[in-house]
């Protein structure tokens, strides 16, 4: 997915400084952020590497002073970066059900929410609650 500042100042009641329009395409610390990325500089003492880093733009806390790259200016960055993440890396759902290559042990308790991956085994009285995942391979 992609933003604009903008649009994530507005989901956090954050004010941007800068270019609101510039797209956002991922979120990523400062010595991994590069462009299209959000970064974060939650204390001032994190802002340099912020500012160095390849990020578009930062966010930061109110009391914070960026001044080269868009800002989105916010009263807590925790947060912030709290409730932007779920926007860049969106939770993965899993159907539920049992594939037919695991093996589930008939004294095992499988939920019907739950998902049972490829070559997983479920071993004797184990149980798996509602929505749990076990993807390829696991051993329970």
């Amino acid at each position: 997915m992609q933003f604009t500042a903008t649009q994530l100042a507005e989901r956090v009641h954050g004010e941007v400084h800068g270019d609101g329009s510039v797209i956002l395409k991922g979120f990523a610390p400062a010595d991994r952020a590069g462009p299209g990325d959000l970064t974060f500089a939650e204390k001032a003492s994190y802002l340099e590497a912020a500012e160095r880093s390849g990020a578009s733009a930062i966010l930061v806390s109110g009391e914070v002073q960026p001044s080269s790259k868009v800002v989105i200016r916010v009263a807590d960055a925790r947060i912030a970066v709290a409730r932007l993440l779920p926007l860049f890396h969106p939770a993965v759902e899993h159907a539920a059900g049992i594939h037919p290559t695991a093996v589930i042990d008939p004294s095992a308790q499988v939920d019907a929410t739950a998902h049972v991956g490829p070559y997983c085994v479920v071993g004797a009285r184990a149980t798996i609650g509602k929505r749990c995942a076990l993807l390829s391979a696991v051993t329970i």
